[in-house]
């Protein structure tokens, strides 16, 4: 990951951003931030969700200077998926050690 995502994003900030066919802007908290390849991605939850038990998930591609885009890419969205539930897997396996 650049060092300058690293400055601009970091797990656990607090971003807010309006979804497609809404109004208001709602705020999402970091949660991961990983690469595949050249290219960085943000795991996003929303904040009113964290403590409940299941939550939304929201994967966005990180292209430099703020810019968030959506994937919309099926390929790209399962390599995104796959990486992220091995990511989750890995720190659970680690909690029950």
């Amino acid at each position: 990951m650049s060092e300058e995502m690293m400055e601009e994003f970091e797990v656990g900030d607090v971003i807010a951003l309006t979804e497609e066919g809404t109004e208001e802007p709602r705020d999402f908290r970091i949660m991961y931030i990983f690469d595949i390849e050249d290219r960085s991605y943000l795991v996003l939850v929303p904040v009113d969700q964290e403590e409940q038990e299941e939550y939304e998930v929201h994967f966005l591609r990180y292209e430099g200077t703020d810019m968030l885009a959506p994937i919309e890419d099926d390929e790209e969205w399962e390599q995104v998926e796959a990486t992220f539930e091995t990511l989750i897997a890995d720190l659970e396996k680690d909690d029950s050690i």
